[in-house]
């Protein structure tokens, strides 16, 4: 009761007796800014900690030379809004019967993509158990890759 009867009423008065709070404010403000932009990626990071994963840009490269192949595992409806040039088209629900165990005499990477990355990584996990290698995960999904701005096919 004491303690708020010598609280400053007017922004003067509060200016007088706390000389930092501008930069307090400030300080929580840009703070706010920063969480809102790097919230999105802190999943798709927290998702991809210790998993090799890829962005756009690598994954364009590779796409130059023929020892990548993409996997898309998004439903059909979300594939035929666009999807990346020369994939294959696997739906994470048929997964685990068309990719039963690995072809010892393939000599190309796995790159695995869904919208956003959760299931890439979830799939990622099914395939390792079952001896696969030379995987990676788009990181961030297709969403990552129209927001790079790389060719899509319909």
């Amino acid at each position: 009761m004491l303690a708020t009867a010598y609280l400053p009423t007017t922004l003067e008065a509060w200016m007088k007796a706390f000389p930092f709070l501008p930069g307090v404010i400030f300080a929580v403000i840009c703070l706010l800014i920063l969480l809102l932009i790097a919230a999105p990626r802190i999943a798709s990071w927290r998702r991809g900690k210790g998993r090799p994963v890829l962005d756009p840009v690598q994954v364009e490269e590779l796409l130059m030379g023929s020892g990548l192949l993409v996997v898309d595992l998004r439903g059909a409806e979300a594939f035929r809004t666009g999807h990346i040039r020369g994939c294959l088209h696997v739906p994470f629900e048929e997964l685990p019967t068309r990719f039963a165990t690995p072809d010892p005499n393939a000599r190309r990477a796995l790159v695995l993509v869904d919208e956003t990355d959760e299931v890439s990584h979830r799939a990622f996990e099914l395939l390792r158990t079952r001896g696969f290698e030379w995987m990676y995960v788009l990181k961030g999904g297709m969403k990552a890759w129209r927001s790079a701005n790389r060719p899509v096919a319909k």
